[in-house]
């Protein structure tokens, strides 16, 4: 029972769609263009904001932008509930493995043949920009293209696998032995803008993660497979920013791949704990990553203390990261006790309190105005913290009361990266208040990292890189999220039963 509003120009027969492709999954067949026409409903439904909802009947209901939420569950639910892009998928393995014949070490095989011209065409890019008379940046953009194929390939050889009973010993050892050639052979073009003891504890725990998949017999971990994905969205922000000349980017895949030696860390970690020892293991994974966060804020502060205040700021922004991790990790294993919720507020006051508040006072010299601003912040943090845990139950679903402590400190240690040091002490007044304005719902950090829509992004990365032409300073571009972040919500609202 799928419906759903749009605009009154999407308002062709869309039950008949369905039921066409309801019919094609009885029958195990495709109906190539009734997917074809959901799946761009989706987007177009998406990319002009339309209202969606999963009731009865078919309506057309244009909305005003400012006083309507951005209402897509209905076309999610649709799509969820179709899952378009997954059958289509399972198609294109199914057309791979059966019509054509070939086997997952092949497409294994494959992947490495098709990325060399690739890393080719990117390392030799000026002279054959020269050659055909072209801008280089056209031949970036081709291996981009070609590596970000074979990239995304990676996960069809594991599928056609396991789709046709192909599973050997011989591929669980090739998959990531040629998944490491490509990445580290990637990374390697990207190596003067990387930070080093990063790149090289990656590859160590790369190698030790290969080597104990070979000899256990066992597929990538969950773990794993976020890492991977962490390393090559890294590869594509240092891919940009040579392309656009873009430094900042280069920050952004710096802190990338240190999320990934993290995941890679665990990765390797579980893989290195004995099955029986890994029941009394849980309980201690989530207070680890926390035990990163506060280890962070400690470091923030420190570096403040010297006077590198870019580095601070990584720091409380590695934080954030840890502090995300923690919770995912804890849900992930069904783990939960109260020492670790204590905890996790100790490394949030120290992470997002007081690092971001020693950052703005020592950019600005000590000053006591500085420092009664900071004692401010920091107390505005507790406060924060103290009716989170008071008010979990009362809050709506998703969505945090007040603007939440990593928000506030991204907004200080953002601010702390503008050669105008005032602005940080005019920051943490605003960060202070928006976090004790309780009337206010802001949406969890990670509801909308998978939910944000084109607008979204665009005014993000438009706000970002016109901050940096302001400032004339690379770092400045971290600011343009959180921005968009503190004013989301005029426009993402609780759902209102």
């Amino acid at each position: 029972m799928s419906s759903y509003e749009v605009y009154p120009f999407f308002s062709f027969d869309i039950q008949n769609i369905v039921k066409g492709v309801q019919l094609s999954e009885k029958k195990k067949v495709l109906d190539i263009p009734a997917l074809y026409v959901v799946t761009m409903t989706v987007f177009c439904g998406k990319l002009l904001c339309c209202r969606c909802s999963v009731m009865g009947g078919i309506s057309a209901e244009p909305l005003s932008w400012r006083k309507n939420q951005l209402r897509l569950d209905g076309l999610k639910s649709l799509f969820l509930e179709l899952t378009l892009l997954k059958r289509l998928f399972v198609s294109f393995v199914r057309w791979i493995g059966y019509d054509l014949g070939i086997s997952p070490n092949q497409v294994t095989i494959g992947r490495l043949l098709c990325f060399v011209p690739g890393w080719l065409i990117w390392y030799y890019r000026y002279e054959l920009a020269a050659r055909f008379s072209c801008p280089w940046q056209v031949m970036g953009v081709i291996a981009i293209l070609i590596v970000g194929t074979v990239i995304a390939f990676d996960i069809v050889d594991g599928a056609l696998a396991r789709e046709t009973g192909q599973v050997s010993d011989e591929g669980k050892i090739l998959d990531p032995l040629v998944d490491k050639v490509i990445t580290y052979s990637t990374l390697g073009l990207f190596l003067p803008y990387i930070v080093k003891p990063i790149f090289y504890l990656l590859l160590f725990l790369d190698i030790c993660s290969t080597f104990m998949r070979g000899s256990q017999g066992r597929g990538a971990n969950q773990f794993g497979k976020r890492k991977a994905f962490s390393q090559n969205v890294a590869k594509l922000f240092f891919g940009l920013a040579a392309l656009f000349s873009l430094p900042a980017f280069n920050l952004v895949g710096n802190l990338l791949l240190g999320l990934a030696a993290v995941l890679a860390s665990m990765s390797v970690g579980i893989r290195a704990v004995p099955p029986k020892w890994w029941a009394m293991m849980q309980m201690v994974v989530p207070q680890l990553i926390t035990l990163c966060n506060v280890l962070c804020g400690i470091l923030a502060i420190w570096l403040a203390a010297h006077g590198h205040f870019a580095l601070g700021a990584v720091s409380v922004l590695t934080a954030m990261l840890f502090d995300l991790g923690d919770g995912a990790v804890a849900r992930k294993l069904g783990v939960s006790s109260n020492f670790g919720k204590r905890f996790d507020t100790i490394a949030d006051m120290v992470s997002f309190g007081l690092a971001p508040a020693v950052l703005a006072v020592a950019v600005n010299d000590w000053r006591p105005l500085a420092l009664a601003l900071g004692a401010g912040y920091f107390l505005a943090t507790i406060i924060r913290l103290y009716d989170y845990g008071r008010s979990k139950d009362i809050t709506p679903a998703g969505f945090f009361r007040g603007l939440p402590s990593p928000a506030g400190a991204w907004l200080v240690v953002a601010s702390v990266l503008f050669p105008v040091p005032w602005l940080s002490m005019l920051v943490m007044i605003v960060a202070a208040v928006l976090m004790c304005l309780f009337v206010v719902n802001w949406i969890h950090f990670n509801q909308i990292i998978f939910s944000l829509t084109p607008l979204e992004i665009f005014f993000c990365f438009a706000l970002g890189l016109l901050l940096v032409v302001l400032a004339r300073t690379p770092e400045v571009f971290a600011a343009g999220p959180i921005v968009i972040y503190a004013f989301s919500p005029k426009w993402r609202k609780p759902h209102r039963v």
